[in-house]
């Protein structure tokens, strides 16, 4: 698929314990076989030219798939065309493993059977793409059709990641009432559609499903795939759920509950637009505050891949981490929250699936994606 590359030379290594300068990481078979502090001579050696040079970044989280399949509501474009896009954004963004976060719910722009369309055209086509595709599968559980949905896609053995979430107003990532508002209305949904689900919400008792949460963990355990919470809003929440076998909170709401979500040994993981902007969209838990009150495993693209090179320099940049840190929350951190020991970081026997990073116009630029020790993507 791309050229083999046997070194990348005059290198800035970041690994987890610092940063090796003018190194050269020698790479076998789609593995890293070595680092030296000399030049290995190859036709096939990159001259990294000083840039630095990180692992391939592992996005457990990214919802862009929808919108590149529906770039406006009430509009879609060949599911191949968008999956393709993707394709080619987590390369130029430097995401060598990227998890499609696919939801399965009924309502506004988003459905059921659109979501399983989307689960097997990833399976179908995760073969054909550039870098490591994944599936990550979001299941509501109000909607008893999700939980069937997923079950189903669960049983094929498509998904290694599976989050339980609730979006009804009033709780979780819409406390916020005119938020909720606001961002069904930029969904497509009309003001009788938002209505209906305001005063459904108002005649619900909010409560966990725990049969669901349990049909789903269980599944989930079956074959094979991690387990995540959606938006914790409360401590007792998240207690519920760690019962359940949930190993990773997404997007915490609060502080109470990503610290609760730590103490139990949940991978806690925000969202990379957010680090980067310094402000939830949604007027939850600041990225920037977790991250620097050291609550934050994993950063994730959520709907914006571009975000997770900047966040991870910005928290260097700005002395909130030190690069290998911070590089470590788009990378080991999230590799490991996954279950993916053989990839994340720089070392010997690792997956060879490397960036090289530069900049323009000061902002931190991507010119080289390796995956599996070939150029699969380079811009210079």
């Amino acid at each position: 698929m791309g050229r083999e590359v046997r070194a990348i030379n005059d290198a800035r290594v970041v690994t987890p314990d610092g940063i090796l300068e003018g190194a050269s990481i020698v790479l076998e078979d789609g593995r890293i076989s070595g680092i030296t502090a000399r030049a290995e001579r190859s036709g096939e050696a990159i001259d990294a030219a000083g840039r630095y040079v990180l692992p391939g970044m592992v996005d457990l989280h990214c919802d862009a798939i929808e919108k590149q399949l529906a770039p406006r509501p009430g509009v879609e474009v060949p599911e191949e065309l968008a999956f393709m896009e993707m394709d080619r954004l987590f390369a130029g963004c430097g995401v060598t493993t990227g998890f499609h976060g696919v939801s399965i719910m009924a309502g506004r722009s988003r459905g059921v059977e659109r979501g399983r369309r989307l689960c097997a055209l990833v399976s179908r086509l995760a073969g054909e793409g550039l870098v490591r595709h994944e599936l990550h599968l979001r299941c509501e559980l109000p909607q008893e059709e999700s939980v069937r949905a997923v079950e189903e896609v669960l049983g094929r053995g498509f998904a290694r990641l599976v989050s339980v979430m609730d979006h009804t107003p009033g709780q979780g990532q819409f406390r916020d009432l005119e938020w909720f508002r606001r961002y069904w209305s930029g969904d497509g949904a009309d003001e009788a559609q938002i209505s209906a689900a305001l005063a459904e919400a108002e005649r619900s008792e909010y409560t966990i499903a725990l049969d669901r949460v349990g049909r789903i963990a269980s599944a989930a355990k079956k074959h094979g795939a991690t387990l995540a919470s959606h938006d914790d809003d409360t401590v007792e929440r998240v207690e519920v759920l760690a019962g359940h076998g949930v190993d990773i909170s997404e997007f915490p709401v609060n502080a109470a509950s990503a610290r609760r979500a730590r103490e139990l040994g949940h991978a806690v993981c925000m969202g990379a637009p957010n680090a980067l902007r310094g402000v939830s969209s949604g007027g939850n838990l600041s990225a920037l505050e977790a991250v620097e009150a050291g609550l934050v495993d994993a950063l994730v693209s959520d709907y914006h891949p571009p975000s997770m090179l900047q966040a991870a320099f910005k928290l260097a940049r700005e002395d909130v981490l030190p690069l290998p840190e911070s590089v470590a929350l788009v990378t080991g951190g999230p590799a490991r929250a996954a279950g993916l020991s053989d990839r994340g970081g720089i070392a010997r026997g690792a997956k060879a699936d490397l960036i090289i990073v530069g900049g323009r116009a000061g902002i931190p630029t991507v010119t080289h994606t390796i995956v599996n020790g070939e150029s699969r993507h380079a811009a210079g």
